[in-house]
């Protein structure tokens, strides 16, 4: 498998299933029945106002999928199978900042295959317009929240794992270079179709500055002070309106 499971255990991958309300099959999430239930059981956790910031910080914290799954594949020349069917997000009910991690029911990859730059390009249109666009299209419908906000909400930690994670000390050179091959990629106008029905790619609109700006303000605000935390993030455009 050759997959550096302490490394992905730190974005939030688990080995161990969970008996908690509020773990949950992430096929589910297609059912507009359990997303919803699923979203009340989450407002009452976190102390959200409503449904809609439950539903920004559940993208939050969703978007450790694309993390781990974006640190697999460039890293490692690997594809994780984040099928619906083959991925929970499990949780512990004492967790009071609500940190879940992802398990995967058999933690197979595929190793790459031919071109590159083709199996890159198939890779992310597995996890962005399979899996995450219907996630965030169903989020969307059920709540009426932006998309704006939730896709902002997995691009700043899409940016943290190319302009951080991936730049660490220790790691390959090998690495560094298709870590930054690979962004550009995603980040690629002409990527748009990959993330799903997009006459733009909706990730290229929040990415301002070069490669290894890591302070770059929001552009949406994704609710976080309306939560039990009652603060604003660093990065909250609310906090830059109110500095100027």
């Amino acid at each position: 498998m050759d997959l550096n499971l302490d490394k992905l255990r730190k974005l939030r991958l688990t080995t161990e299933k969970l008996n908690s309300s509020l773990s949950i099959e992430t096929s589910k999430l297609m059912d507009e029945y359990y997303l919803k239930e699923y979203l009340v059981k989450l407002q009452q956790h976190i102390g959200a106002a409503n449904m809609k910031v439950a539903a920004s910080i559940f993208i939050k914290r969703y978007a450790f999928l694309s993390v781990i799954y974006l640190y697999t594949m460039t890293s490692n020349n690997k594809r994780l199978n984040i099928s619906f069917k083959n991925v929970s997000l499990e949780t512990k009910d004492s967790d009071e900042l609500w940190l879940p991690c992802f398990y995967f029911h058999h933690l197979n990859v595929q190793a790459l295959e031919g071109n590159r730059q083709d199996w890159r390009a198939s890779s992310i249109e597995i996890l962005f317009k399979e899996h995450i666009s219907p996630i965030l299209n169903n989020l969307s419908y059920v709540t009426k929240l932006s998309k704006l906000v939730l896709w902002e909400n997995i691009a700043v930690y899409i940016f943290w794992l190319y302009e951080t994670v991936l730049l660490e000390e220790g790691i390959s050179q090998n690495v560094v270079k298709r870590a930054e091959e690979d962004f550009q990629s995603i980040l690629s106008p002409t990527s748009n179709k990959l993330f799903g029905d997009y006459s733009e790619n909706p990730l290229a609109r929040y990415y301002k500055g070069e490669l290894g700006t890591t302070s770059r303000k929001r552009i949406t605000c994704c609710y976080s002070h309306l939560t039990n935390s009652d603060k604003y993030c660093t990065t909250c455009p609310h906090i830059s309106k109110e500095k100027n």
